[in-house]
């Protein structure tokens, strides 16, 4: 039994970090588009980026599922079900994030893209980025440096994003008269910060694995 199960291993783990990957490939997708949307000329109406990581977030959903219906059905795992949920719903709720800061960025009429919402998109994208390569990694967790670098990397862009947070509230308050933009604005604001937040959680699943499994 023991030989069969060793023989099964590598073939359950690679079905489980394929998902892995994919789930955070399609995260990093999601935060490309979310980038280049509000990037160049801002005509909401032309933007077709909002509609593609709509149905992007409905794969990272079905890759959520996937990996609930597969773990259920194998006899080993890479590492402990528990995390591997957690794993999985944690890279989902930065898709979750990220769609939802689109829809408001889309759905709100605001002017013009400001800085910080450029500055916040461009985090965004470079924290996915490092999921993906700290997701990729987990397939050698004996190597915990990549993993560990880029957790750090996640968290201080998470720091940036905070503080880029707090000076264009403080500075959209300070400056801004009409008080539908500021709800506007504070709302998209609030949704991208909080899509970093989403980011930083990943970290703190992926160090729990490697502690387990160190």
């Amino acid at each position: 039994m023991k030989n069969f199960l060793t023989r099964l291993m590598p073939d359950n783990d690679k079905v489980f970090f394929n998902l892995f990957n994919r789930a955070s490939s399609n995260s990093t997708a999601m935060a490309k588009l979310l980038n280049e949307a509000v990037n160049g000329e801002w005509i909401p109406e032309q933007k077709t980026e909002f509609a593609q990581i709509a149905r992007l977030k409905t794969q990272s959903s079905d890759i959520k599922r996937q990996v609930y219906a597969v773990s259920g059905k194998a006899l080993v795992s890479p590492f402990e079900r528990n995390d591997m949920y957690a794993l999985v719903s944690a890279v989902n709720a930065v898709s979750d994030y990220i769609d939802s800061s689109a829809r408001r960025i889309s759905l709100y009429s605001i002017d013009a893209i400001t800085p910080p919402i450029r500055e916040l998109c461009a985090i965004i994208y470079e924290a996915s980025q490092e999921i993906e390569k700290c997701i990729q990694a987990l397939n050698n967790i004996t190597d915990p440096q990549p993993i560990t670098e880029s957790c750090n990397r996640i968290k201080q862009l998470e720091h940036d994003a905070d503080n880029i947070y707090d000076k264009a509230f403080a500075q959209l308050n300070a400056e801004e008269t009409d008080t539908f933009q500021i709800i506007k604005h504070s709302e998209i604001l609030g949704a991208l910060e909080r899509t970093t937040d989403k980011c930083e959680q990943v970290t703190y699943v992926v160090e729990s694995i490697l502690i387990k499994n160190s």
